[in-house]
């Protein structure tokens, strides 16, 4: 009989759960499966991308773990099936070499080209047998991307021009140029990695208009042999930068470079940056932001579970694991957001291992929760003082974006008869009643 006691049976229910790598279908190590949420983002995606040929330009966004990244990937297995007559796909991954929290345009950019090139390696091994000038005018247009770069990057041709040295971080970084593919995808990573992770004065600079241009005639190749249908770009993680300087640059300084571009865009974003002073120019510029919002959160005193969460734990075989009081705590703590709730799985597992239980009792999800609930406590008094305002008011959003981020203090929930509805995150309830009640006590002694 499974039991999480077993050593073997916790290693078998983690190996099915992360609460880090996007949902995906389940059949690799450490990913959680994908659910349907019964949203229409998919739908509308479609929509803007099939009514405006090359030209959409969309925004994907919403709070920390809500599961941005996993409905990403989602739709763009749904539309690999179709991409015959919807035109190439290419998925950009602002988080696959570098860390984005500081990666500014020429970062993303960067990484956006990286990725469109190391996607010419798979299709090219399909072209075999399709006519020759496809594989002769990607030829030609490395050497032209390889020689720009070089150019830019200020690299110096050494050993008979076999090799160039280039210097990130301020240390030397040979390139060797015997497999010149190989050469260029190192070259472009590498280059992204170093404006991720730099300070402002070591970057080598905005990208100049040189290089968008071989990126869009890369683009183009693309359209070429996919039926003169322009391709599409999903580019995710670029909602984890958190530097405001960095985000209006990527948002809105760089608005000629985003219309330029050859190709659909579909675009993650962070959620604090969409609103305040940035609302009205990022709107102006990309049209209003798909939000996704957090699950139905189950309230602690109802029976009633919104399936989804149930769905989780049956894909990861706990079903016969956990008690149906734990799962309801687990679901209404983690306030929605898919990423917490697969967190509160794996530790929950863990505890009722270390506890010699068979299933996660009750008393091992009310652990996990106090442990959560403790991280709140590290709010100062302005942070609390906003809060309280908004939770009090149920207005002030545009002030609140250290309250979007994590820890989450606030939820943005699905609209409902009209009204944008504000919540406080479950875990931070408790503490906001005790300052609550502390300034109860401050107006009784005034």
């Amino acid at each position: 009989m499974v039991s999480l006691s077993n050593i073997n049976d916790l290693k078998d229910i983690l190996s099915r759960l992360s609460a880090e790598k996007p949902a995906g279908l389940g059949n690799y190590d450490n990913e959680t499966k994908y659910q349907i949420r019964g949203t229409d983002l998919a739908r509308r995606l479609k929509l803007e991308i099939d009514s405006n040929e090359a030209n959409a330009r969309v925004l994907i966004t919403g709070q920390i773990g809500v599961g941005k990244s996993s409905e990403l990937r989602n739709f763009y297995r749904q539309r690999i099936i179709e991409n015959s007559r919807a035109g190439y796909l290419i998925y950009c991954d602002l988080e696959k070499e570098e860390h984005p929290e500081r990666c500014g345009a020429t970062g993303v950019l960067l990484s956006i080209f990286r990725d469109c090139w190391g996607a010419t390696r798979k299709k090219r091994n399909h072209l075999q047998n399709s006519p020759s000038h496809y594989q002769e005018k990607l030829i030609k247009l490395r050497e032209e991307i390889l020689l720009r770069l070089i150019e830019w990057l200020k690299g110096s041709l050494i050993e008979d021009d076999n090799k160039v040295m280039f210097k990130f971080g301020g240390m030397d970084f040979p390139i060797f140029l015997n497999d010149k593919d190989k050469a260029l995808s190192l070259l472009l990573g590498k280059a992204a990695q170093h404006e991720a992770v730099s300070t402002p004065s070591e970057r080598f600079g905005l990208v100049p208009d040189s290089l968008i241009n071989l990126l869009n005639k890369l683009l183009n190749w693309f359209k070429d042999i996919h039926n003169g249908k322009s391709p599409l770009l999903i580019i995710d993680h670029v909602d984890k930068i958190r530097d405001e300087h960095s985000a209006k640059e990527v948002l809105i300084e760089i608005i000629p470079h985003w219309q330029s571009i050859a190709a659909s865009v579909i675009m993650t974003a962070p959620y604090e940056y969409t609103l305040g002073d940035l609302r009205y120019s990022v709107e102006s510029y990309w049209g209003k932001p798909i939000m996704i919002y957090p699950l139905d959160i189950p309230e602690i005193d109802c029976n009633n579970i919104p399936v989804i969460y149930n769905e989780i734990v049956n894909s990861c075989r706990l079903n016969t694991l956990i008690t149906q009081d734990s799962l309801r705590i687990l679901a209404h703590y983690c306030g929605g957001i898919p990423r917490s709730f697969v967190q509160f799985l794996i530790e929950a597992s863990k505890e009722a291992h270390l506890a010699g239980h068979k299933r996660i009792e009750e008393s091992d999800a009310q652990a996990i929760i106090f442990n959560a609930e403790r991280a709140y406590q590290d709010y100062g008094p302005a942070e609390m003082d906003l809060l309280y305002q908004i939770a009090e008011n149920k207005i002030g959003l545009n002030a609140a974006a250290t309250l979007l981020r994590s820890p989450i203090g606030l939820l943005v929930l699905k609209s409902k008869e009209g009204e944008q509805p504000l919540r406080v995150h479950p875990l931070a309830q408790k503490v906001l009643e005790r300052y609550r009640y502390a300034k109860s006590q401050e107006k009784m002694i005034v």
